[in-house]
């Protein structure tokens, strides 16, 4: 199952090693970001969004198995949707800065 578009308002927000994460109940790790979001319970850290992105948003997050896909600088996202194409997990949702104003509304 994807990324839950919705997350927001679906889960509460919580922390999970120093960072801000949307979970509920059926997470264990929870979504970190929020233009650019990466569902840590679905990212099987390949770094195929890091290879693909062309303003380099993503950094590693932890280290080993453990490791995941972190939207570090989501502030410089192009909206190219080169990470949402790569996930093997679909484990990416990039909402770019319009779609989220509506959705606030």
């Amino acid at each position: 199952m994807p990324i839950d578009p919705n997350f927001r308002e679906n889960r509460v927000a919580t922390t999970f090693e120093n960072l801000k994460v949307w979970k509920d109940k059926a997470s264990n790790l929870g979504i970190y970001g929020t233009g650019v979001a990466v569902d840590f319970d679905l990212c099987v850290g390949d770094g195929a969004c890091i290879d693909v992105c062309p303003v380099n948003v993503f950094d590693w997050h932890g280290s080993g198995a453990d490791r995941k896909a972190l939207p570090a600088r989501e502030r410089d996202c192009i909206y190219c949707y080169g990470c949402e194409a790569v996930c093997p997990k679909f484990a990416i949702r990039v909402t770019p800065l319009q779609e989220k104003k509506r959705q606030e509304k």
